[in-house]
């Protein structure tokens, strides 16, 4: 057992407005430096790293210091941004810190329903983007991959293709992630009234999903196409080979770990409330003491029973319903490299 795929959330402030952000709803608050280097030095085989949680992570005052830090000890980094704050200043300090990802949310093209759903500029997103754009060409460098987090609404299903025709104007290379508004009670219990409103149905979200991927390829961009890490973390995940799709295991009980801005060590970023489901806090809690209860949640998982911290994600629905097959345990004996 051993961590591999590591998120941590920087800070839960933001200077945008998103109706549909928890971070809304939790403490603003930002992650001692001297919490993330205890962390990172009781995980030795961390292999990437997400700076990134509920808020704007480069709000944080010592977002490049962390970022400095894991790649001193060749861990990639990468993390997803609202785009507003990539000043020269900040684009010099990215380019240093060699991040290797940069997402930018999104849900749509139009400057007038960006403000209105995210409450910030479109035109100074575009502009920080275009000019690290710029700076990265001038310095020689490829890194980081810049590309889009769209999140699809119910009134903006028809935004992906203005949005991907504004990633091919600005010359982006990081690919485009697409996903959904959270049907799951931590997220949308927390959504304002209009929010509310743009959340699909599971029928609704196959569709919008059938569409966009027709939509990506049209314009020969995937949506696993970026080496970001969330596309890292469901490219790891055990697929279901016997071609009835879905998932197999869970990636983050496989392999990764969420800690909160307060430094609460949970399953992943999904766990809202870790006084009920967390697993112990940095600097108060065991490393081994946690994986053991990783491996217990993913062993509960895999014979059929999902986790109350996990009810409504489509991943954990997707394990506990897939047929019956031989060896969770061999799978398990099998990780020697754990």
């Amino acid at each position: 057992m051993t961590v591999r795929l590591l998120q941590i959330e920087p800070t839960t402030r933001c200077n945008f407005t998103c109706g549909f952000c928890a971070g809304r709803h939790l403490d603003q608050s930002d992650l001692p430096l001297a919490t993330f280097a205890a962390l990172l030095d009781q995980l030795p085989d961390v292999e990437h790293l997400e700076l990134q949680g509920e808020g704007e992570p480069l709000m944080h005052p010592d977002f490049f210091a962390m970022a400095g830090r894991a790649r001193a000890r060749g861990i990639e980094v990468s993390t997803i941004s609202n785009g507003s704050f990539f000043s020269t200043a900040c684009i010099a300090q990215i380019l240093e810190a060699d991040i290797g990802s940069i997402l930018v949310s999104i849900e749509s093209a139009d400057a007038q329903a960006f403000r209105t759903i995210r409450g910030g500029s479109l035109a100074g997103v575009i502009r920080g983007i275009r000019a690290l754009v710029q700076a990265k060409r001038r310095a020689g460098r490829r890194r980081p991959h810049l590309g889009f987090a769209v999140t699809i609404l119910a009134d903006t299903r028809d935004q992906l293709a203005p949005i991907v025709d504004l990633y091919n104007s600005l010359g982006m290379d990081g690919g485009v992630l697409v996903h959904f508004l959270s049907e799951m009670d931590v997220y949308a219990t927390g959504y304002d009234a209009a929010s509310a409103g743009r959340v699909l149905g599971s029928v609704e979200q196959a569709l919008a999903w059938s569409r966009g991927e027709r939509v990506l390829a049209a314009r020969g961009i995937g949506s696993g196409d970026s080496p970001h890490f969330w596309t890292v973390m469901l490219s790891r995940a055990e697929r279901d080979r016997g071609g009835r799709g879905g998932y197999q295991s869970c990636p983050w009980l496989d392999q990764g770990l969420f800690v909160d801005r307060n430094g609460h060590l949970t399953a992943c970023p999904n766990v809202k409330d870790p006084a009920r489901f967390g697993w112990g806090r940095v600097n108060e809690t065991d490393i081994a003491s946690v994986l053991a209860q990783r491996e217990q949640a993913r062993a509960r998982l895999l014979a059929g029973e999902i986790p109350t911290a996990c009810e409504g994600c489509f991943i954990a629905a997707s394990v506990a319903r897939r047929p019956a097959v031989p060896g969770p345990a061999a799978r398990t004996e099998k990780r020697a490299d754990d």
